[in-house]
Formats: structure tokens, C-alpha cells, sequence
């Protein structure tokens, strides 16, 4: 299953994705950001959305297309 990238190098520790995440497929281990659970992740991209620094990046384009 796909998820979002994560550059643990750019991971500044804070903990926003952590928060934002729905599923608490997010966790700090040693002040980095790592997926647990990745089979939980929605794809909402909120995690990607809030991280300051780079360090998430989703690797997939989600298309709503209006009928």
C-alpha cells in the first residue's frame, strides 16, 4: 500500500504530522517521525500538509473529477 514518504534526515522532531493524523499510523521514535500501522494511513495527506520542513511527501495524486 502506498503511503506518504517520509525523509527522516529533514524531520525536525516537532510532532504536528503526529497530531493531524486520523489514524495514528504517525509516531515520534527518537524525535522522528515514523509510520506504525502503515495499512491505516487514508491518504488524507494532512501529515504532508502540516510538516513545516519538508520531511513528508505523498507520492500520489488523488483526482476528483465533477460529473
Amino acid at each position: 500500500m502506498l503511503t506518504p514518504q517520509i525523509a527522516p534526515e529533514k524531520c525536525t522532531g516537532c510532532g504536528l504530522c503526529v497530531g493531524v493524523c486520523q489514524n495514528d499510523g504517525l509516531h515520534l521514535v527518537n524525535r522522528v517521525v515514523v509510520f506504525i500501522g502503515e495499512s491505516a494511513c487514508t491518504w488524507c495527506g494532512l501529515c504532508e500538509a502540516v510538516c513545516a520542513a519538508g520531511a513528508i511527501s505523498c507520492p500520489f495524486e488523488i483526482i476528483l473529477d465533477e460529473f
